[in-house]
């Protein structure tokens, strides 16, 4: 009996050994298999292993399953890629096997496949004879998982060749990543969807340089809904795109249109033309458009156009492009004939934005969403700062603005060259009047060393709590009509309110001289820099409304006057006044054409304080504990940028 039993038991570990056995082989053909090509085996075919690999690329796509590797060493391969779902085609370490067709067609296709991907190729389209595809690599979707990486796509340009137009294309429902690869020399875009849209796609492009391609480094469409796009990010992630666009009107390195959930970051965009980044109908998600340096591009670091609500920051370098750092202006769907709005709220926060060839920013587009700029240092651009020359509404708040010498920190008007076409943004413009005015939030910013501190000739709104000092002209240089017919407008404009400023050391500008420059300046004249009103916009004194209220202001050491406007109604009160008209040209110097007692002072309003301030110091201007203007506002506060119900707390 025990015999039995021990044989049974040795039946049953024979049984279980070899049931071990054979699952053992039967579970390793469902691991994944090495399978290897070299051109250099040819014409003989062989059969895809270390010892005897293929000889075509093709063949080992075909031979591998779903989860293979295949693995080419290098080589010219003369071939047109059908890529396969689930394999991965990737070069042996430290070779570089080149693709190149000889045939006409695509030399690497995706065409609805999932989990593919492709390591480590150079990928050349210049052998390829001209066809109607003309694109080096082509990805057809509904596809996901999909993965091109380390490869250098370029046509070499040879004489007599019709150039790639483009190095990646992508269309449909698409998953994919773009990852460590150099693109270059196409004729139109490195990364495009020039045939197609995307829609429902997810695409990241990180690590790239993408260089010298005929009208975009990357030009992306999208149907308007259900689109995620990553461009960028930490380390290694940031993308270079440079030197694209020379061939365009339109020309770009970044072009998006009608694109969702888009986060450009991090990412190196400089020596494109026309544009660095061109958006046409673009909305951002966290985070954004950020930390990009955005630089030396032939007009504008950023053209913002169509329903774009986004942010622009934080972070973003925006400098020396051609024209401006960041515009409102897209030529192929908003053209400043036709007056069609930039739609969209868009804000412009936390940035740098400096040595731009005009303007910091430039608002050509009408824009109807909000502009919101909030938190930048914008700075030593040629012209302005901001400058606007359409009607849109605008908050500019807690901005450093200084050192924009060529026109004011902040200007509406126009400058006075000839109109140009359209296309490109323009490097001089007149204001566009058929929209109205702008109308202006301006709060809490510092603005100083520019030519004018603000210029605002076709504006409406309100000024308060902002610290002006040091501009070379003006401090604030505005105007305003409220009787029929409103020149230069079809309706009544003007900035309504100018309170808790403070405005000193204002007029630096000498001709014959004279030196030139008001804390205040209400501006009715007509002849001077190209304004080209019809009739000159009225006088603040004979307007039928309540004209401007100008109250709780410190106006000190201005070069003509602290207030240059002849409104001396109750609506200009609570001012300090102090040591204006240092050139001894224009009398009475604090307050201009009013009245004053030869006795006591003022005459009219009551309020008005004529004494020293008492700074702490000529940087910041706070006050000192004793100073007069510490009590004198309208609500017995503090008068100047740091008083109010809103102060500078920067």
């Amino acid at each position: 009996m025990r015999t039995e039993q021990k044989k049974n038991q040795k039946i049953q570990y024979v049984t279980i050994l070899l049931f071990g056995i054979v699952f053992f082989h039967a579970g390793a053909v469902c691991f994944a298999a090495d399978i290897f090509v070299d051109d250099n085996t040819c014409p003989l075919a062989g059969t895809g292993t270390a010892a005897d690999p293929f000889c075509a690329i093709q063949d080992g796509i075909n031979a591998a399953a779903s989860g293979d590797t295949v693995y080419v060493h290098a080589g010219t391969y003369d071939e047109q890629l059908s890529m396969k779902t689930g394999v991965t085609l990737r070069n042996i370490t430290a070779e570089q096997p080149k693709i190149i067709s000889t045939s006409a067609g695509i030399p690497v296709l995706f065409d609805a496949v999932d989990n593919a991907s492709i390591d480590g190729f150079l990928i050349d389209y210049s052998s390829t004879p001209s066809s109607t595809e003309h694109t080096i690599v082509k990805v057809v979707g509904p596809g996901n998982g999909i993965v091109i990486t380390n490869c250098e796509i370029t046509d070499a340009q040879v004489a007599g060749h019709e150039v790639a137009w483009s190095g990646i294309r992508l269309n449909d429902q698409l998953a994919i990543q773009i990852i460590a690869n150099t693109i270059t020399n196409t004729s139109r875009a490195g990364i495009s969807t020039a045939d197609g849209t995307i829609s429902g796609a997810s695409i990241t492009i990180q690590g790239n340089t993408i260089d010298t391609n005929g009208s975009a480094g990357m030009h992306l469409v999208g149907t308007g809904t259900g689109n995620t796009l990553l461009i960028g990010g930490d380390g290694t992630a940031a993308n270079t795109i440079s030197n694209n666009g020379q061939w365009g009107t339109a020309g770009a390195g970044i072009r998006l249109k009608d694109l969702q959930n888009v986060s450009i970051d991090n990412n190196n965009i400089f020596s494109n033309g026309l544009t660095g980044i061109l958006l046409e109908s673009v909305a951002t998600t966290a985070p954004h458009i950020s930390r990009n340096s955005i630089h030396d591009n032939f007009a504008s670091g950023i053209n913002i156009g169509g329903a774009s609500p986004l942010t622009v920051g934080i972070n973003n370098e925006i400098y020396q492009n051609g024209l401006g750092g960041i515009t409102f202006f897209v030529a192929e769907n908003q053209t400043i004939e036709n007056g069609l709005a930039s739609s969209g709220a868009v804000t412009i926060s936390g940035n740098s934005i400096h040595n731009n060839e005009k303007a910091g920013i430039s608002v050509i587009d009408n824009a109807s969403g909000v502009i919101t700029v909030d938190g930048n240092t914008i700075y030593q651009n040629e012209k302005a700062g901001i400058a606007f020359f359409n009607a849109c509404t605008a908050v500019i708040t807690e901005n450093d603005i200084h050192d924009n010498v060529g026109a004011a920190g902040i200007f509406t008007g126009t400058w006075p060259e000839i109109f140009p076409n359209p296309n490109p943004p323009p490097m001089s413009i007149k204001f566009i009047r058929d929209n109205g005015p702008v109308t202006l939030t301006i709060s809490r910013n510092k603005v100083y060393n520019n030519f004018s501190g603000l210029r605002l000739d076709h504006a409406s709104g309100t000024i308060a709590n902002n610290l002006i000092h040091h501009n070379a002209r003006s401090g604030i240089r505005f105007s305003g009509d409220d009787t029929d017919p409103y020149e230069p407008f079809s309706n009544a404009w003007g900035i309504s309110s100018i309170t808790n400023n403070t405005v000193v050391d204002n007029g630096s500008y000498v001709i014959d001289d004279r030196q030139y420059g008001a804390g205040i300046y209400y501006d009715d004249i007509n002849t001077m820099d190209g304004r080209s009103f019809s009739d000159p916009p009225l006088a603040n004194e004979d307007q039928n409304q309540t004209p401007t209220f100008i109250q709780n202001n410190i106006l000190a050491s201005n070069a003509r006057t602290g207030v240059r406007d002849a409104v001396c109604a109750t609506s200009r009160d609570y001012n300090l006044y102090f040591d204006n008209n240092k050139s001894g040209v224009f009398a009475p110097p604090q307050i201009q054409s009013c009245q004053i007692n030869s006795g006591s002072g003022w005459v009219g309003n009551p309020h008005e304080i004529f004494t020293d301030p008492l700074f702490i110091n000529r940087q910041e201007y706070r006050l000192q504990a004793g100073s007069p203007a510490k009590t004198g506002a309208n609500d017995n506060g503090e008068m100047g940028a740091y008083g109010g119900s809103n102060p500078i707390s920067w």
